[in-house]
């Protein structure tokens, strides 16, 4: 399979640049649940292409697409959201990798596609199929998800002459990824008018049944301007909050922070422009940390109850509103922890 040094070429013949080498790994790990290979390592003069196969249900996506193929197109962007993670493959969500023991302090890109023939997502990676063959084997169903990662900083000139020629074999790869958590909708809508200061607003925790009030004060009003000679303008207002009790470790609240609208076209030979204004911050945090002292200890301002603060926004509005209407759309509830897939130097070709 001829692969380029970008995330989404899947064999793409089309790629600019020279073709990676390949390096024969075999790497195997289970995540989240599911079995994931990394068969080979294609190597360049800036850095690495790999890919993470997944092997997939056929049962579980044939009771997946049954149950919501013909309701798809009249769920709410909640029941989307819900919907999305009860899909039987979910990517690996990736912090860190290291190559041979160093960080990858570039960034790196990644994309998915999943091979499902009946539901005709099946094309694009038949080239992935044909080359990762001794893995797929009789399979019928599977993902594809490629990283696309640069070195670190060359140690050497030896060093950068081997990458630069693509002779610098991998060794090791180390992948840190993120926590795997489960969304469940809460769909909470309030308004906290403008006048007032504080406010409670009371929800059931959907894992333990237990029941947090919030103590929202402070609020702040934010205008953003949506062009250069600030003509129109976007309003939130950023509102901070107590929980009471505390969120176990590793849950948080995820605000709606989002508007859709609509514009009428200027004449009948335009479409309808549609769009979608997000603020990111969505999902509850503290609002600051400070470092106070010679110890540089931590400390996390507190509010009225003498509670951790955390933040949220209001709904956004092309007008300023004497009602500030908030969604708690819902809770991010820690499914598996944060985890470290180490690959030893095992080198097969």
């Amino acid at each position: 399979m001829k692969t380029y040094y970008n995330s989404s070429s899947w064999g793409n013949e089309k790629g600019k640049g020279l073709c990676g080498v390949q390096q024969k790994v075999n790497w195997k790990f289970e995540h989240a649940g599911a079995r994931r290979f990394i068969p080979v390592i294609y190597r360049f003069s800036k850095g690495i292409v790999f890919d993470v196969i997944t092997l997939l249900d056929e049962a579980k996506l044939r009771e997946f697409f049954e149950k919501y193929e013909a309701i798809e197109e009249t769920l709410t962007p909640l029941q989307q959201r819900c919907a999305k993670q009860e899909h039987p493959y979910q990517s690996i969500t990736v912090r860190e990798i290291w190559i041979n023991g160093e960080q990858a302090k570039g960034g790196y890109s990644s994309s998915s596609a999943v091979s499902i023939p009946w539901a005709r997502q099946d094309e694009e990676l038949i080239p992935v199929r044909k080359a990762y063959s001794s893995i797929l084997k009789d399979r019928t169903c599977f993902a594809c998800e490629r990283f696309c990662v640069p070195y670190p900083e060359a140690g050497s000139k030896v060093q950068k002459l081997l990458r630069f020629f693509r002779l610098s074999r991998v060794k090791s790869i180390k992948l840190s990824t993120w926590p795997v958590q489960w969304f469940s909708p809460l769909d909470i809508h309030f308004e906290i008018p403008d006048k007032e200061s504080t406010r409670e607003v009371c929800f059931v925790h959907p894992g333990t049944g237990i029941t947090h009030t919030l103590y929202f004060q402070d609020s702040e009003f934010v205008e953003i301007p949506m062009d250069q000679d600030k003509s129109r303008s976007l309003y939130t207002v950023q509102a901070t909050y107590e929980i009471d009790p505390a969120l176990p470790q590793g849950d948080s609240l995820q605000f709606n922070s989002s508007i859709q609208y609509a514009e009428p076209p200027e004449d009948r030979f335009s479409p309808d422009a549609a769009s979608s204004i997000g603020i990111i911050g969505g999902a509850c945090g503290p609002t600051a940390i400070f470092l106070a002292g010679n110890d540089r200890k931590k400390t996390i301002p507190r509010g009225l109850h003498g509670l951790p603060l955390h933040s949220c926004f209001s709904v956004p509005s092309f007008y300023k509103e004497d009602n500030l209407h908030f969604i708690l759309e819902g809770i991010n509830i820690k499914k598996h922890d944060e985890k470290e897939y180490s690959f030893p130097q095992r080198i097969i070709g």
